[in-house]
């Protein structure tokens, strides 16, 4: 008896170890609940995910030990039912995303709640024609058979969201293929060592994209609101914006003074030239710059009074 005692003791002094060596080892743990798996579903979840996690069952007891002796007090509030660790090198959201996608459709057992509204849509099923259609209107489902096969002549809410599913309503769900429920692995929380954070699904059922897109729309909005008070109130947002703005309205107003700068003096070199070239033309003053366009002037005069005169 005593040897017995003794190697109970040992078994759970290696379990504890063994759970405190995998808490130290990985930079996130998940706690999630096992209940209502079977031996195939836990070997299917652990094969699925065994390159991204390590899932470790045990006695809530040494779970709550070896969780409490690595300083994870608060994670030992949701040591609940059947549990078991996770132990990840991803991050909190990353596993629960993970662990979301490896659920799998499965049927909904006798006496559980409906998580939603059960549906069974109209139109054929995979049933023979038989006895099944008796049952299915007893359960209250409009049936009959149409082309040799079992048909729904009519969508119905076969259970609604919070009730329980009787026994006689689960088994004909599985027979039409109905699966309510997704089989996996349900966290009731995450740890992140880096962080020094405790998740709770509630906090890590977020979609990514959509959180991705509203930061991004925030950031729009505050840009826009900075922009519309940029004169009263300058971020280092809008700071360069407003130099390069004054920077061009000052050059603008210098050239419209005609006051030479760096940056004006050429293009009021090349206003003033303009004019005075515009002026020799007008003038008919004979200069070297003028001269190619006065002729241009006399020769298209001449031209044109050439046409007046034969037409006449």
């Amino acid at each position: 008896m005593k040897k017995r005692v003794k190697r109970a003791k040992e078994w759970k002094k290696g379990q504890v170890a063994g759970i405190k060596n995998l808490i130290g080892a990985y930079n996130t743990v998940g706690i999630a609940k096992i209940r209502g798996l079977g031996a195939k579903q836990l070997q299917r979840i652990r094969k699925e995910f065994r390159d991204k996690t390590k899932v470790r069952v045990s006695k809530n007891s040494l779970i709550s030990i070896s969780l409490e002796e690595s300083g994870m007090n608060d994670m030992v509030d949701f040591v609940d039912d059947q549990m078991a660790l996770i132990f990840t090198g991803l991050d909190a959201f990353e596993l629960y995303k993970v662990m979301e996608a490896g659920k799998i459709p499965a049927p909904i057992k006798a006496g559980a709640v409906a998580p939603h509204d059960i549906v069974i849509e109209d139109g054929p099923t995979s049933l023979k024609p038989g006895p099944i259609v008796g049952e299915l209107q007893n359960l209250g489902i409009p049936s009959g058979i149409e082309g040799g096969k079992v048909v729904i002549k009519q969508r119905k809410v076969a259970v609604k969201e919070g009730e329980r599913v009787s026994p006689v309503l689960a088994e004909m769900l599985a027979r039409l293929e109905i699966y309510p429920v997704k089989e996996g692995l349900d966290l009731y929380a995450v740890y992140d060592f880096e962080g020094e954070v405790l998740y709770t699904p509630e906090v890590l059922h977020i979609d990514i994209s959509k959180y991705s897109s509203d930061v991004k729309e925030g950031a729009k909005a505050a840009f826009s609101v900075a922009t519309h008070i940029k004169y009263d109130y300058p971020t280092r947002y809008t700071i360069g914006g407003l130099l390069s703005e004054a920077s061009v309205k000052s050059n603008a107003l210098a050239f419209n003074i005609a006051y030479p700068t760096p940056l004006t003096i050429q293009p009021l070199i090349q206003k003033a030239y303009s004019k005075a070239r515009n002026l020799s033309i007008n003038a008919c003053i004979y200069e070297r710059e003028t001269m190619a366009y006065l002729l241009a002037k006399a020769c298209s005069q001449a031209q044109n009074l050439a046409a007046y005169l034969g037409v006449r």
